[in-house]
């Protein structure tokens, strides 16, 4: 059967209106400023569809999780309205998982926490739509003005910066487990990781910028040129620049919320991070 055949086959399948719907409508905290996306809903919310099975076994893949390759397959099957996975900012990532995982399994997550006053670890629930309705949208400011004059327009880590650094950080932490005593060799090593940061750093910086405009009003977009401006400017500016894109990458699924001891029933604060890739493995 020729591909064209197979794909005829498909659109006449009878079974196909019983196809999966949308189970549940979001909103990006970026409002999809820094990414490409579909057609959506008249509000401006993106439909989000329940995981097949295939897509709860990648979602098992501890190496897949690693590099990021099963978020991405994932959402793209999930979340068809998002032309580019890899580029979205980390905080739209994660609210897309909350509502795939809602999608598929209900809006309650059981978590473990520890009580301050019991001092044991008992699991609690979590309402994940309240997570999503509480998560704050990106500031739309996202420029900043140097010493120099220059205007520089940034932009939150992508999915595919954050997943890089992971790795980075995994690699270190592995290194430096291996390691037993101090050695020449263990200490190039050491010094080649140092390095390697580094230079991911300065990267991750550049691709966190969208441009630059000098004060004659000429915009910059090529990344060779920014990265050249970026080793060159005064060490104030560069905070400045290090400082919006923090502000940027502040919203997040890192929220507070009151549980009440499963000892002794009085209430607490907890600050829950909400991890996709623990959540839908435990499931």
């Amino acid at each position: 059967m020729t591909t064209e055949e197979t794909f005829q086959n498909k659109e006449q399948n009878p079974l196909k209106k019983f196809y999966r719907a949308p189970k549940l409508y979001v909103t990006l905290p970026s409002g999809g400023q820094f990414n490409d996306i579909g057609e959506k809903a008249a509000n401006g919310e993106i439909p989000v569809y329940a995981m097949t099975a295939k897509d709860e076994i990648i979602m098992r893949n501890p190496d897949a999780l690693l590099n990021g390759d099963a978020v991405m397959k994932v959402l793209k099957s999930c979340v068809p309205d998002v032309m580019d996975v890899r580029n979205l900012p980390v905080c739209d990532v994660d609210i897309l998982l909350i509502a795939v995982r809602m999608a598929t399994h209900g809006s309650i997550l059981q978590t473990k926490l520890k009580s301050p006053h019991s001092g044991k670890e008992d699991e609690y629930d979590i309402n994940l739509e309240e997570i999503i309705e509480a998560v704050d949208k990106l500031p739309k400011e996202n420029s900043v003005v140097l010493d120099n004059g220059c205007s520089v327009y940034c932009k939150p880590f992508s999915y595919t910066i954050q997943t890089r650094l992971n790795l980075l950080a995994y690699d270190q932490s592995k290194a430096l487990r291996n390691v037993s005593d101090i050695t020449s060799e263990s200490a190039k090593q050491f010094t080649s990781l140092f390095t390697q940061l580094a230079d991911t750093n300065m990267d991750v910086l550049v691709q966190s910028i969208e441009k630059v405009i000098t004060p004659d009003g000429q915009t910059v977009t090529d990344t060779t040129q920014i990265k050249s401006f970026m080793d060159s400017i005064e060490s104030i500016d560069h905070r400045k620049v290090d400082a919006m894109i923090e502000k940027l990458n502040k919203a997040s699924t890192t929220v507070t919320r009151k549980f009440k001891c499963k000892e002794t029933g009085s209430e607490f604060e907890s600050e829950v991070r909400l991890d996709p890739s623990d959540f839908f493995v435990s499931t």
